[in-house]
């Protein structure tokens, strides 16, 4: 029997007495089991992802395996590595219950599955030049694969030429090893070797971890999880190993197990088996229960306000008066009358008052840098709670009416709290209209047309009504 270190001699009989612990609380119920496989399961598929580079969160993978939801701005194969890995695991559990042999054929559909789709990738010549390659799925490396370290020097896998040979001579010291073994010791073993050959061309890292979880599983042990944080200890064993040295990667190995099996038989006693990795789930599906646009609201600053007061606030007004302008024919007279108003200064600022309304649209709404914007800038300036831009338009001297000739006026308001901007129109009648909206969403043409039907309904209803009281 081969001799070990006296800590992995430790460390192994600490294994064996927690799994017949756990074997001694056997059976646990179904919804215990599966709450317990349930954090291995999202563990190892956000650590043994991340390790390799892929930039979801913790967070965000749980809320991508437990609800579908995908993590904004992140890229489309970082979430496809993710669920190809899960299918994978999937995939375990289905070789586990038969308790099938593991061979070269599994493997190759184990990589086929955590890597989805044929892709990409960056590469390096053989004198050190940078190209890319097509990543294929399934099948062994037709080109070689060796990685350049930190430190500048190559490490070497097996050549192209080399791999499915190796890849024969791995199953069958597998295969012979097995039942004299211990699975922990079986299991390190497997994972070195498996990274030294390197067989495909990308994926490895992830295969060689679910591979040696396999064989702990299938002999009733749970899955060990390397976390992305344990990487640099992680693969510093792997080198020493390499070195012919395995102490520091069994000892690493039995460490993990020894976490897997304290977690289980937490689990299994009812205890709480979280962390502060599920503290970061519980906040991603928190968040998940929020509308995407809710999360994209902001507060109001002078950049949000610009953008606003151009792509929706002016050609509001614009669109108002157009139309409104439409009914100036009626009368002898009409203007247009404009106040900004903050409650910092708690006083309303008239800044245009009853001129010609083609002025108004030239100087206050129109050029390449309209007065109205200016001003209204630089009130928001000052601190206050909210302010506002009121339009009122107004007609002088009703045509169609007997002295004394009415007058009739109405106004549309803008309202600018810190987190929204509301607006009214149609004051005077009870077709008012009122809108509100979370920064930084414009306003869209529907909503515009919707603004100025009410705004000049309202006008239109309020000279019916006048003229009906009159001739009454």
């Amino acid at each position: 029997m081969e001799q070990y270190s006296s800590t992995l001699n430790i460390d192994l009989a600490q294994i064996d007495k927690l799994k017949a612990n756990i074997e001694a609380l056997q059976p646990i119920s179904e919804e215990q089991r599966q709450r317990i496989f349930q954090k291995y399961r999202l563990d190892w598929n956000y650590h043994s992802n991340s390790i390799e580079g892929n930039s979801l969160s913790y967070g965000e993978t749980v809320a991508f395996l437990m609800e579908g939801l995908t993590a904004k701005g992140k890229p489309l194969k970082d979430h496809l590595d993710i669920r190809g890995h899960n299918e994978a695991i999937n995939f375990l559990l289905e070789l586990q219950k038969r308790e099938a042999e593991l061979t070269e054929r599994d493997i190759r559909e184990l990589h086929v599955m955590i890597l989805v789709e044929p892709y990409e990738s960056r590469a390096e010549t053989a004198d050190g030049q940078a190209t890319t390659k097509i990543i294929q799925l399934g099948q062994y490396k037709t080109s070689a694969n060796h990685v350049r370290t930190a430190t500048g020097e190559v490490h070497y896998y097996a050549t192209p030429e080399e791999t499915p040979a190796k890849m024969h001579d791995l199953m069958v010291w597998y295969r012979e090893n097995k039942a004299e073994t211990h699975p922990l010791i079986l299991s390190a073993l497997f994972h070195h070797r498996f990274v030294s050959i390197h067989p495909f061309d990308d994926g490895n890292g992830r295969m060689a971890r679910l591979l040696s979880n396999l064989i702990l599983m299938q002999a009733g042990y749970p899955p060990i999880v390397i976390l992305q944080s344990e990487k640099r200890e992680y693969y510093g064993a792997l080198s020493q190993a390499d070195a012919g040295i395995d102490t520091s990667l069994l000892e690493y190995f039995s460490e993990r197990l020894i976490r897997s099996l304290d977690t289980y038989l937490k689990g299994a006693k009812g205890e709480d088996i979280s962390d502060s990795n599920d503290l970061d789930k519980e906040i991603a599906l928190f968040k998940a229960s929020f509308d995407d646009e809710v999360l994209a609201r902001v507060e109001l600053t002078t950049p949000v306000l610009e953008v606003l007061l151009i792509k929706s606030i002016l050609p509001l007004l614009k669109k108002v008066i157009e139309y409104s302008s439409k009914l100036n024919n009626l009368f002898l007279s009409s203007g247009v009358k404009v106040s900004i108003h903050s409650i910092a200064t708690n006083e309303g600022n008239y800044i245009y008052d009853e001129e010609t309304v083609d002025q108004f649209i030239d100087s206050w709404l129109g050029g390449t840098s309209p007065l109205l914007l200016d001003k209204f800038v630089g009130v928001f300036s000052k601190k206050s709670t909210y302010r506002t831009i009121t339009l009122n338009y107004s007609w002088k001297s009703f045509k169609a009416s007997t002295n004394p000739l009415p007058s009739f006026s109405e106004m549309i308001s803008i309202t600018f709290h810190n987190a929204e901007y509301v607006i009214t129109a149609g004051r005077t009648t009870s077709i008012g209209y009122m809108l509100t909206k979370f920064y930084p969403k414009q306003l869209t043409q529907d909503e515009i047309d919707a603004v100025t039907r009410y705004f000049v309904v309202a006008v239109m209803d309020t000279i019916k009504r006048k003229q009906n009281h009159t001739s009454v």
